[in-house]
């Protein structure tokens, strides 16, 4: 419960015991949770498309989920004490992100696909770099998460403890994943990207997607500790449990989707 009292804290802006890092990191989250509000009011103004939807459907998607990455990472640096390292976290974090969002933005407006567009130099060259800073802000974030494996923080429950580690290392995990969308330059397997999927989301439903996976990987890092949040134990083996069901249906989904298959 003590995560999310804090993430609404951040959202809203109620005073709390903030550092530098976290307030960079819960102000690069507002910008960008503000920049979904402006491109869902774009959204109804724009005809041209990119793969069947709404060009402007997928900067949305990562407006959201980066605000709330960071938002969340905002919330968890309070648990690691080292503030010059959490300092240099959030400043790479934040230049990641908002690169990232950037190129993604950028495109869109320009009606061009930001990622597996090897159309040109220029689009080469910037997908090339929204890869490589994109895995090292990754790579970064194994580093920074590495106290809350080793030691107990303050103020954590056991519960929320083993939340946390299983959500961070199930994110990262799954974060690592893309590189193979990457490598294979589609995340449709047994087609083309561009089909007709899901509304909004836009996920496959004749074919394996690799995205869903991604997605729900991804999110493990809010997922878990919501699981102790609603249901409250002193104990960690309903998280442990629930963390080791829930890693094992998201690497179902996946290897659902390597085999081609939709749902």
């Amino acid at each position: 419960m003590l995560i999310f009292a804090a993430m609404i804290k951040t959202i809203i802006g109620l005073p709390e015991q903030q550092t530098q890092s976290r307030i960079l990191l819960a102000y690069c989250g507002k910008l960008h949770l503000l920049l979904a509000v402006v491109i869902l009011l774009i959204m109804p103004f724009e005809h041209r498309q990119i793969m069947g939807i709404n060009l402007w459907v997928k900067p949305l998607k990562f407006a959201l989920s980066i605000g709330i990455y960071c938002i969340s990472w905002s919330v968890i640096l309070q648990f690691l004490k080292n503030e010059q390292r959490n300092k240099w976290f959030s400043r790479f974090t934040v230049f990641a992100m908002t690169f990232e969002m950037m190129a993604i933005f950028t495109q869109a407006a320009r009606g061009e696909l930001s990622h597996f567009n090897q159309t040109g130099h220029y689009n080469v060259i910037l997908y090339g770099l929204m890869g490589i800073i994109i895995t090292g802000q990754t790579i970064y974030s194994i580093f920074i998460s590495i106290p809350l494996f080793t030691r107990n923080p303050e103020g954590l429950s056991k519960a929320m403890r083993w939340a946390l580690r299983l959500g961070i290392g199930i994110s990262i995990l799954f974060a690592l994943q893309g590189g193979l969308m990457g490598a294979r330059m589609a995340h449709t397997v047994g087609a083309a990207d561009g089909r007709a999927g899901l509304p909004l989301l836009n996920w496959s439903r004749d074919y394996g997607d690799l995205r869903i996976a991604h997605f729900f990987g991804l999110h493990a890092l809010q997922i878990l500790p919501a699981f102790v949040w609603l249901y409250p134990s002193k104990r960690a083996t309903p998280i442990l449990v629930f963390g080791l069901l829930y890693f094992l249906l998201v690497s179902f989904v996946f290897y659902h989707a390597l085999l081609g298959k939709g749902y």
